[in-house]
């Protein structure tokens, strides 16, 4: 078993004449990155853990329409060898000629992610609403979609909601607007959420589309919990629930 650590990202040129909106896949797992213009370095705290050798793919999110698939740009071959190195994600063919990369990572053949971790956000701050009246909010997060309280500009409040995750889920802001076939909610922004104890504030702030001039603080909390938290965490519910002492 071993951990890869994506460090920090580099855009020597982009794929699209905007900006680049990135991921990668590995282990069967996507991830979204920073979308990128070109000149920028941002940082990664992404981790994911594996065995043996896998392939790290870096794309251009087109949203993988029919009629217009996801830009491939290049691949690496990761193998559980500790290292330090910056990969060359450099295209060349197709839709993303353009474009070249650079990754800082680390391989620690030493060490894995723990298997589980549990995600609270604390609290969320409106900075500026998405919409004219009052913001009706939600957040999607490893498959749940959960609801938020609704906010004006200038309010905080305290949240207690809770998640146990595997892997690196995105964590994403949306404005509920009815999900309708002629008005569907409005996405804020989003946050790619490591199993790597983390306590801090995360920004949401809407660069676009409907969800625009949406901006958000949300503060959220990180714990790893270990190959048995997840099993230790239903099994303490689930006594709460039966009202049993454990």
């Amino acid at each position: 078993m071993a951990l890869l650590k994506l460090k920090s990202i580099t855009c020597i040129s982009q794929a699209e004449f905007f900006t680049d909106e990135l991921f990668v896949t590995f282990n069967g797992t996507k991830i979204n990155l920073p979308d990128m213009n070109q000149g920028e370095t941002k940082s990664l705290n992404i981790e994911f853990t594996f065995q043996g050798s896998q392939q790290l793919s870096l794309f251009e999110d087109d949203g993988d329409h029919w009629y217009d698939g996801d830009d491939f740009i290049a691949k690496h071959t990761i193998n559980e060898t500790t290292n330090d190195f910056t990969l060359d994600f450099e295209s060349t063919s197709g839709e993303a000629i353009d474009a070249h990369y650079t990754i800082s990572v680390s391989v620690d053949s030493e060490q894995a992610t723990p298997s589980t971790a549990r995600l609270r956000l604390n609290s969320i701050s409106c900075i500026e609403q998405a919409e004219t009246f009052t913001d009706e909010l939600y957040v999607t997060f490893n498959g749940v979609k959960r609801g938020l309280p609704s906010m004006t500009k200038g309010e905080v409040k305290t949240l207690s909601d809770e998640f146990i995750f595997e892997g690196s889920p995105v964590l994403s802001l949306f404005e509920d607007d009815g999900n309708h076939w002629y008005d569907s909610d409005d996405f804020i922004a989003k946050h790619t959420i490591t199993q790597s104890a983390l306590n801090t504030t995360l920004e949401f702030k809407a660069t676009g589309g409907n969800g625009h001039p949406g901006h958000y603080l949300i503060s959220v909390t990180v714990t790893p919990m270990g190959e048995f938290g997840f099993v230790k965490n239903v099994a303490s519910n689930l006594i709460k629930d039966l009202k049993l002492k454990p």
